[in-house]
């Protein structure tokens, strides 16, 4: 470099009642760790997380070169910003680089024309690209159009000049171990707040070909790995962490590969040492599952299992080149981890090609039954650089979309006196060639009443009757899901709301999305409750629907047993019981000091103590009644207490934390006797 230059990298995240992105913001301190490490003493590099935090540091000196991080949950706040940055100081470099960018030529040259103001994109991996880009302009005095009239192709890196696209080559993949870690370096300390969690990543790549993943592509295929550099750096964060004690890992299958036995032996080490991270998120192996179950359980019950399914209907896994391990050592692995006391999920996405109702309900029956304890299911987003996004894809399965607001992602920033309105959106399919769009809303209602019933074990209770009886628990759901609006006013209307709200909320494109959100934005940082209709009817259900929704389940759990001639009068007592106790556990989750006392016929702590499958007479007290006191514990209460530090107790916070966090039943009140 020609002289020391001042460089900026961001990470930011939409403010709102909750951050958005509520995690360290890894890829640009990997960046900047790589490229101070690289060229020493040559550029003076911060990063930023926070909106405000940049347009200060803007406003004080503007920088010679920005890099931003692209991703579906920031892009159009970053860029609402370069539209005054290149108003203001029209020099400053514009780069950009992530994921959220096109695949085929005609994405990429559609991505052009929108977005102009950008001078370089860096795709790919972006440490060694972005080395060379900053070389490159340092040489050229930072003239951004000076380097592009050059037409040189410069590695991994875009960019648009006089109409034409100049592709430099691909770099090859870059060795884990040579990347200093951006928290030993100082670089992430000013993110160390009570609302940031740390992000960490120890592989890269992934070796399956998923057609709705970026890392489908061959490129990302060979999987890289870190174990050397681990223990400095977990002692680091934990000797600073000082929001939520979590940890994220960004791996695609951390558990299936043999060196991930020594980083969990690392941070078991760490939880020891510093009882950090205590939660740990992060995908699991889709293959591999013993070895996934032995990992978690070094974890001390920091991390869950997944099995990210996708579907388990042949035709659509056919379509979206995906195979999956087969139900039985699925189930098998499902009953493993919950006897190891190891938390599961599982992931479904709606909508993908081949997809019917019977299949996407098919889908839902089979991970329910393979024992998982949460099932995320998501909506199939067309994301940029994935194979079925492509134009060619979407006119082979005639996919019509739609866009809706991403949840949180949306606020009114300043910069330099300039006010303005920035929102991210998603792009959605709603119907194909095999689900109209009445489908697609009947399998959105059928997945929000799984998220309710099912996801966080809220009604463990009944699930466990469902298993001392022999009865299948995804029958039970769906009974209920059959006759969702025929039960009372409340419960008719939680799936009225969710129903309008979907539909509200979607739009044919995305300027009349922006164009709405810009003309309602005050309204819509008043309220409260979001905009995500599944985390709104989820903590609807839970937290201001809960004594009607349990008093419901439980009488079509007696009318389902009458039906099959197994109410006898014990188990009518024993179920008017056990609805009581599941009140006394749930109902007003958040108030910490509650203590209820009850006196039960029953012994409701052996029957918590196993998941609520014994019949009533293996816990009959016969005679005298069991007098108890129900109430957190001293774990349970700092838990919920840092919960709501985190995400605070409006609509849409609480709708996150159940979301966020799907093992909710580990926190409510436990049963001692009195």
């Amino acid at each position: 470099m020609t002289r020391k230059a001042t460089i900026y990298l961001a990470d930011l995240t939409h403010r709102g009642l909750v951050l958005s992105s509520n995690v360290f913001p890894l890829s640009i301190g990997l960046i900047g760790g790589y490229l101070r490490q690289q060229r020493p003493g040559k550029a003076d590099i911060e990063l930023f997380k926070y909106p405000e935090d940049f347009a200060a540091a803007l406003e004080r000196r503007p920088p010679d070169i920005i890099g931003f991080a692209n991703y579906s949950w920031n892009f159009h706040l970053e860029y609402e910003f370069v539209r005054v940055i290149k108003e203001l100081w029209p020099r400053t470099v514009i780069v950009f680089g992530g994921p959220n960018y096109g695949l085929e030529d005609e994405e990429v040259e559609d991505f052009w024309r929108r977005y102009g103001l950008i001078d370089f994109y860096i795709v790919r991996e972006g440490e060694p690209a972005f080395v060379d880009l900053v070389d490159a302009l340092a040489e050229a005095d930072f003239d951004a159009a000076a380097v592009k009239r050059s037409r040189r192709e410069l590695p991994n890196c875009h960019y648009a000049v006089d109409g034409e696209i100049v592709i430099g080559p691909d770099l090859p993949r870059i060795e884990l171990e040579l990347l200093p870690s951006p928290y030993v370096m100082g670089l992430m300390d000013k993110f160390f707040d009570e609302n940031l969690a740390p992000m960490i990543h120890t592989t890269r790549g992934c070796p399956f070909r998923c057609t709705f993943c970026t890392e489908g592509a061959a490129y990302y295929n060979v999987v890289e790995q870190r174990v050397a550099s681990l223990e400095e750096e977990l002692n680091y964060i934990a000797e600073r962490v000082r929001g939520p004690r979590d940890l994220y890992i960004s791996d695609a299958n951390f558990g299936m590969f043999k060196p991930d036995f020594e980083k969990a032996r690392l941070i078991a080490e760490s939880q020891k040492r510093h009882n950090y991270p205590r939660y740990i998120h992060v995908s699991t192996g889709k293959n591999q599952k013993e070895r996934v179950i032995e990992i978690a359980q070094m974890l001390n019950g920091a991390l869950n299992m997944a099995a990210s399914l996708q579907s388990t209907d042949p035709t659509v896994l056919a379509n979206v080149e995906r195979s999956n391990i087969s139900l039985d050592k699925l189930s098998g692995a499902g009953l493993l981890a919950n006897k190891a006391d190891t938390g599961t999920y599982s992931e479904l996405i709606l909508g993908l090609p081949g997809e019917t109702v019977a299949a996407h309900r098919q889908s839902l029956r089979d991970t329910v039954q393979a024992n998982f304890d949460n099932i995320r299911m998501y909506q199939l987003i067309m994301l940029p650089q994935t194979k079925l996004n492509t134009p060619s894809t979407r006119r082979q399965f005639a996919m019509k979309s739609k866009h809706r607001i991403m949840p949180r992602s949306f606020g009114r920033y300043e910069l330099a006196g300039r006010s303005f309105v920035a929102v991210e959106s998603e792009e959605i399919l709603v119907e194909n060639s095999t689900l109209s769009y009445d489908d697609y809303v009947t399998c959105r209602e059928m997945d929000l009443t799984v998220e309710i019933l099912h996801n966080g074990k809220v009604y463990a209770e009944i699930q466990g009757v469902c298993a001392a009886q022999g009865l299948s628990w995804f029958d039970f759901i769906m009974r209920f899901f059959d006759k969702r609006r025929s039960f009372t006013p409340g419960i008719t209307r939680l799936y009225d709301e969710f129903s309008r709200g979907m539909s509200a909320r979607l739009w044919p494109d995305r300027e009349s999305l922006s164009a709405w959100v810009e003309a309602n934005i005050d309204e819509m940082l008043r309220d409260e409750r979001g905009t995500n209709e599944m985390s709104m009817g989820k903590a609807s259900a839970f937290f201001a629907l809960f004594d009607e929704l349990n008093d419901v389940l439980f009488a079509e759990l007696r009318a389902w047993l009458a039906e099959l001639g197994r109410l006898d009068a014990a188990m009518a007592e024993f179920l008017g019981e056990l609805k009581l106790f599941s009140r006394m556990r749930k109902v007003n989750l958040t108030d910490f000091d509650s203590v209820i006392e009850g006196v039960f016929r029953f012994d409701m702590k052996a029957q918590e103590r196993a998941n609520f499958a014994l019949p009533p007479a293996a816990v009959s007290f016969g005679g005298e009644p069991g007098h108890f006191r129900i109430a957190h514990t001293p774990a349970q209460r700092d838990q919920l207490s840092e919960y709501v530090r985190e995400f605070g107790k409006t609509h849409d916070g609480l709708g996150k934390m159940l979301m966020r966090y799907p093992h909710v039943h580990r926190v409510f009140r436990r049963a001692e006797v009195a």
